[in-house]
């Protein structure tokens, strides 16, 4: 077992002399990668904004109403969840919305729409690469919806509550996870070139590397011989 122990520490102690060894490879692999996903963060890829309306499902419910009476209404409110969402997704309200803002801007757009659990209010969620077209889609698709679901179920129960607004900050990509990423996959890099130069390596450089991984016994060193350096020798 210790001795196991043992051929694991010197293997990692064998491993960290490699990647030591090539430090400036591994640095430079680094800086590299980064350059690279910089490059594509900030004049590749399009940035992409999101801009969200919220909906509320309720109807207006009596005062003289009965507890029972109130608690059933926002019950079939919940169940309508559902169902305005995939109308809010349908081509019904899609190709009202892509008259208003045009077949180009609303392709270049996405649509989600969101709800919580138990919640009566629904999220629509625009993502463009134009922060202001985005916006403008949702609030659109709000009112749009609005305005067919009472020709579609013959109910008046949707109210929106919260316009979206122009969002300039980008969702995609984010730059810091961007670049935090480009010097995970440069390290990683770095050292597989480094093992893979050390394992291509087919020179003795030390002593060390004769005795301890060749199992051989060392004799002695002999220098480098410059022939021009001796042949001018034997001419004086």
């Amino acid at each position: 077992m210790e001795k196991q122990e043992t051929n694991s520490l010197e293997e990692l102690n064998k491993i960290f002399r490699i990647l030591s060894k090539h430090i400036k490879l591994i640095i430079a692999t680094v800086v590299i990668t980064v350059l690279v996903f910089a490059i594509g963060v900030f004049f590749v890829v399009k940035p992409k904004y999101q801009a969200t309306s919220e909906i509320i499902v309720s109807q207006r419910l009596d005062r003289d109403a009965q507890a029972a009476e109130q608690q059933q209404i926002q019950s079939t409110d919940l169940q309508l969840v559902n169902t305005y969402k995939s109308i809010l997704s349908s081509q019904t309200v899609g190709n009202s919305v892509k008259q208003k803002v045009g077949n180009k801007i609303y392709k270049d757009s996405e649509l989600n729409v969101s709800t919580d659990t138990n919640s009566q209010v629904i999220n629509i969620n625009v993502t463009s690469h134009d922060a202001k077209q985005a916006a403008r889609i949702a609030n659109i698709t709000a009112s749009t919806f609005k305005s067919k679901i009472k020709n579609i179920m013959n109910v008046n129960n949707v109210s929106i509550i919260s316009k979206a607004r122009e969002i300039k900050k980008p969702i995609f990509p984010k730059k810091g996870i961007s670049l935090l990423a480009g010097a995970l996959v440069g390290i990683i890099l770095g050292m597989f070139l480094a093992l893979l130069s050390e394992f291509n390596d087919k020179t003795i450089s030390t002593t060390d590397f004769i005795e301890k991984d060749l199992g051989l016994i060392n004799l002695g060193t002999i220098s480098d011989i410059d022939m021009q350096t001796i042949s001018k020798q034997i001419k004086k």
